[in-house]
């Protein structure tokens, strides 16, 4: 008897025979495929030649129903009679791309004589075989509308359905709707699918049924956070949100506090309550520990980095309803933890989330001058394009041996790219970039960005020194990189980034349910991605809980360090170099050697893709075994950090078997 294997992550999530019928969530998989691959891929369907929604909703009833292949399949053929028959094309096929330029377009399912009978697969090869690349009804480039309404636009697919889920609750037919709505725009638009964690066929498979089964506006939404979860993406975060409900749950109140990650914990950094302090670390909130927080959300949360999705822990851990009592555990500066009681008064999206700045005296600088060193500091996120001021600027800075860009925020104008022009000594490919191609579903296009002319005379020639963390996001690390460009005499100090550069789409599924992605697959000319990367520093530096309560700004000090110019702060130890691991390479086994360590230091695994896996944030001694043997054969870059933030030493590790 011949069996079908369906495979998601390399495992086997079910196995059925082909006389066996197929379950509803395997129906509902298969129905979400071909109604998409419908809608943009037939010639009468893309061009909204017929009311593909309404045509979903009558069959949806068909498929629940069907209890056979056969049956199941009679319910296709009646959604794809729906379409009418597919214009058979005029012209010769002539689809020249390469692979890398199509990796969203696998059409390799339809062929699945599992699931499909043999009158089904000769439609969709039909549709397949006879599309050419044209205009379509669902999907436009943002430059044919008239405002900014994300980099794509869907004209039948935001808002999906006109309706308030919180006291209209959906019935289970445009529930589902929603999401083929959803899954397939990602599917065929989002560039950076190939670096899912998880197959997105198999977010489809795992949560077709949540969407099913939700029996209200919060469990609706959920289930769209989990879809969204899997998206890896920091804007997808940003723009998934539901204006009937908070996410992780409450009314959206929460301590007037705010935390930042450093190595080993979560610290406060702003506090508006008499009994905690900066510098106090976050033991747990509400019975549960900052490693429970993490665990519980991370399921939910969109984070290509774990940088970003700290930062999101950081605010979402606080979060609840108004005034309710709630329970938090810190340790405070003399070591000691305490257990207070503090009720929730300010709301999650008020100003008080963004008044935290590492230096409370540049906070609102634009710019700075320092010349007893004759160094120069530019606020990113101050900098305002106001005519001449840039011009100005450039003026007085442009003999200074160095000059300090802060990006750990985002910048408010443009006039960090016309500053960049001045700095460039000739018109430079600063980034390359792909896009979505509308006309071709499943396909993107690559161009060039610049920076620059040629011939300038008056280019910079002193240091460029780049502040970055993970406040760092989308155009903040694109400024990154364009300063990263302007000269060989670049350091970048700071933190990771969010990982999550590139315009981004959004789309609305309900009155108040939204989410989106990034559009572009932003790179350096290299070809290497920042996304789900971020920017790396050349020196890693973390703030220390000792600086914060001091009120230091402990990663400028190490920057102005860097340019020579002190400025009476108290010098950052440098990064120790004296770090011996063996054996290299070994089968995953890894001792890692260094004087220097103390119990206090941590040690963190990257691989390839810039995704953490491993860490240890109390070393028991200065001799430590990782074991990274569950990791498959490859490259892996390591880093040893001292207790305040500083890098003590970073290197490959070879696995090989």
């Amino acid at each position: 008897m011949k069996k079908l294997y369906v495979l998601f992550l390399g495992c086997v999530l079910s196995t059925v025979s082909i006389s066996q019928n197929p379950t509803y969530q395997q129906k509902l998989y298969y129905t979400c495929k071909v109604w998409g691959f419908v809608k943009y891929f037939h010639s009468n369907v893309s061009v909204c030649g017929v009311n593909w929604d309404s045509v979903l909703i009558h069959c949806l009833p068909l498929v629940k129903s069907a209890v056979t292949k056969n049956d199941f399949n009679d319910a296709l053929d009646t959604m794809m009679n729906g379409a009418g028959p597919m214009a058979l094309a005029a012209t010769p096929a002539c689809d020249t791309l390469p692979p890398a330029l199509k990796r969203d377009l696998n059409v390799n399912w339809i062929s699945d004589t599992s699931i499909f009978r043999h009158d089904i697969i000769t439609i969709l090869d039909t549709i397949n075989n006879n599309f050419r690349p044209h205009t379509e009804c669902w999907v436009q480039n943002n430059s044919y509308t008239n405002s900014y309404n994300g980099f794509l636009v869907f004209p039948y697919d935001s808002l999906m359905i006109n309706a308030n889920t919180y006291s209209s609750f959906l019935d289970e037919w445009h529930r589902i709707m929603l999401l083929y709505k959803t899954w397939n725009i990602i599917n065929y638009f989002n560039p950076y699918n190939y670096l899912h964690n998880i197959p997105w066929d198999s977010t489809l498979y795992n949560n077709v049924l949540m969407f099913d089964n939700a029996t209200n506006d919060y469990s609706l939404y959920i289930a769209l956070r989990k879809v969204a979860s899997d998206n890896n993406d920091a804007h997808t975060e940003g723009l998934t949100y539901d204006g009937n409900q908070w996410f992780p749950y409450g009314n959206g109140y929460s301590y007037e506090l705010v935390l930042k990650y450093i190595p080993n914990k979560y610290v406060v950094v702003q506090s508006g309550i008499s009994s905690i302090h900066r510098g106090d670390e976050i033991i747990s909130v509400n019975g549960l520990t900052t490693q429970q927080w993490e665990d519980s959300l991370r399921p939910f949360v969109s984070a290509g980095d774990t940088s970003v999705f700290r930062r999101a822990i950081a605010q979402y851990m606080l979060c609840g309803s108004f005034n309710a009592s709630a329970k938090m555990s810190i340790r405070d500066s003399a070591g000691i933890i305490q257990n207070l009681t503090v009720p929730r008064t300010t709301l999650y999206y008020s100003n008080w989330f963004y008044t935290y700045y590492p230096n409370d005296t540049l906070a609102n600088v634009q710019w700075k001058y320092w010349s007893n060193c004759n160094i120069g500091y530019v606020n990113v996120g101050e900098m305002q394009d106001t005519g001449t001021a840039v011009a100005n600027m450039y003026s007085t800075l442009q003999s200074s041996s160095a000059i300090i860009f802060d990006i750990r925020n985002y910048p408010v104008s443009s006039a960090i790219w016309d500053l960049v022009n001045y700095m460039y000594a000739n018109q430079t490919t600063y980034a390359t970039y792909s896009q979505p191609d509308v006309t071709y579903p499943g396909t993107v296009y690559w161009d060039s960005i610049y920076a620059g002319y040629n011939g300038n005379t008056g280019a910079y020639k002193g240091k460029v020194i780049i502040l970055f963390n993970e406040q760092t996001q989308s155009a903040a690390e694109n400024c990154c990189m364009i300063l990263s460009a302007t000269s060989k005499n670049v350091v970048k100090i700071g933190s990771q980034t969010a990982g999550t550069d590139g315009n981004v789409t959004w789309f609305r599924l309900s009155d108040y349910i939204q989410t989106g992605f990034t559009t572009l697959d932003w790179r350096y000319p290299n070809g290497d991605s920042t996304e789900r990367r971020g920017i790396i520093p050349d020196s890693i530096c973390y703030p220390t809980s000792a600086g914060i309560r001091a009120g230091r700004d402990e990663v400028l000090e190490k920057a102005l360090q860097v340019a020579g110019c002190p400025l009476a702060v108290q010098n950052i130890e440098k990064p120790q170099r004296n770090i011996l691991v063996f054996p290299n390479p070994s089968n995953g086994l890894f001792t890692i050697k260094s004087p220097v360590a103390s119990g206090q230091s941590s040690v963190e695994v990257y691989n390839m893709l810039g995704q953490q896996v491993y860490s240890q944030y109390t070393l028991p001694n200065t001799q430590y075994q990782i074991d990274i043997s569950n990791q498959p054969t490859g490259i892996y870059f390591y880093r040893v950090i001292s207790e305040n933030g500083n890098l003590i030493g970073a290197g490959k590790l070879i696995i090989v078997r």
